[in-house]
């Protein structure tokens, strides 16, 4: 996550190698990112931790598809989603089949989609494609989970 030497760093590696999520990625920030890339281009950086291909990086386009699947019952469901490209040529593929259901996420914990899928060789993604977490996590609140937080606060009562 440092992407140059140019680039002030905007990672700090946990001593504990587990990096806490404690917020979201705004829709702003995924459109117009705050980090610059080793050529000095902004970019949005990200990584995951996924089962198949472990822990990678990757660069958040700021791009965004809607898809509109149709059922035989004549409704539909609408999905949004966000394309995530390789860090770089070489780093090789941000994720594979498998990986599916990980959180993406920024250096500073702030989380920004669930990965939803991909396009391109059969063994690796080109593109990884992610539910954005702005988008989606006021539906989760909507569909039956309306105390759901992304970073709670637990109060800690001591046993007697």
């Amino acid at each position: 996550m440092y992407p140059g030497a140019n680039a002030a760093p905007n990672f700090e590696y946990p001593d504990d190698r587990l990096l806490p999520l404690r917020d979201l990625i705004s829709e702003d920030l995924m459109h117009n990112p705050d980090m610059l890339d080793h050529n000095g281009e902004s970019c949005l950086l990200v990584i995951k931790n996924g089962h198949a291909t472990g822990v990678t990086l990757g660069r958040a386009t700021g791009i965004f598809s809607y898809i509109r699947k149709y059922f035989s019952n004549n409704t539909h469901q609408t999905l949004m989603e966000w394309a995530i490209l390789p860090y770089d040529n070489k780093s090789g593929a941000f994720s594979a089949p498998g990986d599916s259901g990980s959180i993406i996420a920024d250096g500073h914990g702030r989380i920004g989609g669930l990965l939803t899928g991909g396009a391109g060789k059969m063994e690796s993604f080109d593109i990884t494609y992610a539910t954005p977490f702005f988008w989606l996590f006021p539906r989760i609140k909507q569909n039956g989970f309306p105390n759901a937080h992304v970073y709670p606060v637990i109060d800690y009562v001591p046993w007697h």
